[in-house]
């Protein structure tokens, strides 16, 4: 079944400009006097992920040499207060550290709480860092444990189930001069080993990598990577790696950049792949540094991409800024569009503006709203900001990273009293995946009307700039009060079925078939079915211990709201191939 082809058309750019005249006002407020209590370090980015599973995100920030990391722990859930507690002691070992970039947040170990991969210089002979969760016992350095204490200079990384094998490998995109980019494979439980050379992910240049966007472009069932590069002499190629593992059988890959229409660059920073128009396929956007032109490359299919100025006939953004380094595409208004925002790293080529945004109008068109929405600053430097709903209101905050001596900035967005409706979702995915990096969403809303449209988002796949957070998905819903079917495809291969979701709540989804939610598909799940097949109106006696919304949860693997037959055969299918 197709969920998602349907490009965009001009009932839904009108809708779009209905749904910005509401978003206009102010979005914003700068609250990191209050919310971060001032903090002050030499930041370059950061990172959210709810690292002591209390479902609120917690902030990790990659600093300079001159200050040491900092983890910041989320105190809305457990004091009921929108601040956060540094609890930095707790990443072990304490104390200054080597240059930090970047972070991959992802729960390689499946001992359900989230681990942190640091992309750093690594100057001084110093190598790493991979910071495991140990719980109450913070985080510990496994890099050497773990074959991940690789010497390289890091600058973005990512978690990604690159070989779909069910478990989370590392990407590391380098800087160089001398170590290329490199791919470890998760082998055996907890060991990682680089085979980047040996299946094709080491270009001959291979350096001076400043984004990472991952995602499956050609559906094809694994996942492409594409990485951009910045160098001052402008001449060096962007990356288009095309993953060939359902093709061949074994994990390889070619580039294809300069065959794909991509490679129409100067220099760009930051790399994401998202579905802009709907039409179920992921395009690429892509930064402009040093104020070259940004771009969206439209998806056509078969990995075949359009420059997105080329069809509107004129240039993605009306100020290509100072040197744009971070980039997001996010939907702060929650009207449904994915916006763009940029972190700006230096006042430079006749700007002085710390960060960007531009509101999704539709039909490609993107208008500065970064005054209006209240994130307008002059510069204040570091590389990369994120994004998250840090006081689970339904809307996105924003963490800006600076140093150039300027304190660590956080806006709190109003977007959630603006009208528009929203989801988060998060899931529980496989044992070595528990936050399923990778699953795509398909949420159709309107539907039967002209307005119908099926957005698609993807869990943490990207590692954009310099941070992949692990954060629940978001869905902005526009006028929508209800996804009329909303499916999950599961990194796995597996995919759940709901229908009439409600809106403007966080909905928690399990791997189906996991009844006992330990990752696994086993029999101690296997055990549960029978109690279910009666569906949720069954009423034993005595009664069973599953309730019918449990076995809804688990087993409705097709959204008809019982568990019937067909659900069995998919649950029996699933575990026999487990």
């Amino acid at each position: 079944m197709d969920y998602t082809r349907r490009r965009w058309c001009c009932v839904h750019a009108l809708g779009c400009l209905a749904a910005g005249a509401v978003a206009s006002a102010q979005t914003f407020t700068e609250q990191g006097a209050t919310v971060l209590g001032g903090l002050n370090v030499s930041a370059r980015s950061g990172s959210f992920a709810d690292v002591d599973n209390d479902g609120d995100p917690d902030l990790l920030i990659a600093t300079t040499s001159s200050s040491s990391r900092r983890l910041l722990r989320n105190n809305v859930v457990e004091l009921g207060r929108s601040t956060f507690t540094d609890i930095s002691g707790l990443l072990h070992p304490v104390g200054p550290n080597n240059d930090s970039w970047s972070a991959a947040c992802g729960d390689y170990d499946g001992d359900g709480d989230i681990d942190v991969f640091i992309g750093q210089t690594n100057a001084g002979g110093d190598s790493g860092d991979l910071l495991r969760n140990d719980g109450p016992a913070g985080f510990n350095d496994v890099s050497v444990l773990t074959g991940l204490d690789d010497p390289g200079f890091h600058q973005s990384v990512a978690w990604s189930d690159i070989d779909r094998d069910l478990d989370l490998d590392l990407l590391i995109a380098m800087e160089g001069p001398i170590e290329k980019h490199e791919l470890y494979l998760h082998g055996p439980p907890g060991v990682f080993v680089p085979v980047g050379a040996a299946v094709g992910f080491q270009a001959p240049e291979g350096v001076k990598a400043y984004g990472m966007a991952i995602g499956d472009t050609d559906g094809d069932g694994d996942n492409d990577v594409y990485i951009s590069t910045c160098r001052a002499d402008n001449n060096i190629r962007n990356n288009f790696f095309e993953n060939r593992l359902v093709e061949t059988g074994s994990l390889s890959f070619v580039d294809i950049a300069d065959s794909n229409g991509t490679q129409n660059f100067t220099n760009s920073y930051g790399a994401e792949f998202h579905d802009f128009d709907d039409d179920g396929d992921l395009d690429l956007f892509m930064v402009g540094a040093d104020a070259q032109p940004t771009h969206i490359f439209r998806n056509d299919g078969g990995n075949q991409f359009v420059d997105v100025a080329t069809i509107i006939g004129h240039a993605l953004l009306s100020n290509p800024g100072g040197d744009l380094n971070g980039g997001r595409a996010i939907d702060y208004d929650n009207d449904g569009d994915l916006d763009l925002f940029f972190h700006d790293r230096l006042a430079a080529n006749g700007q002085n503006m710390a960060r960007w945004l531009y509101r999704n109008d539709g039909g490609w068109e993107f208008v500065d709203v970064t005054a209006a929405s209240g994130l307008s600053a002059t510069n204040e430097g570091a590389f990369d900001s994120t994004w998250a709903d840090f006081d689970l209101d339904g809307d996105q905050d924003l963490y800006a990273a600076n140093f150039l001596g300027w304190p660590e900035r956080f806006f709190v967005s109003s977007a959630s009293t603006n009208g528009n409706h929203w989801l988060y979702v998060r899931l529980k995915g496989t044992r070595h995946n528990r936050t399923a990096i990778g699953a795509r969403l398909y949420a159709t809303i309107h539907a039967g009307t002209p307005q119908q449209r099926t957005l698609r988002r993807d869990a943490n796949s990207n590692a954009g700039t310099f941070n992949q957070s692990d954060v629940p998905v978001h869905f902005g819903l526009g006028s929508a009060g209800v996804i009329d079917t909303l499916v999950v495809v599961w990194p796995n291969g597996s995919t759940l079925t709901r229908h009439s979701v409600p809106a403007d709540q966080y909905r928690t989804f399990l791997l189906p078939g996991d009844l006992d939610d330990d990752g696994d598909i086993d029999g101690s799940d296997a055990a549960g079915l029978p109690q279910c097949l009666a569906g949720p109106g069954f009423a034993p006696d005595p009664p069973l211990p599953l309730t019918g919304e449990q076995c809804v949860d688990v087993f409705d693997v097709d959204g008809d709201a019982d568990v019937d037959l067909g659900d069995a055969a998919s649950f029996t299918s699933a575990f026999s191939g487990s």
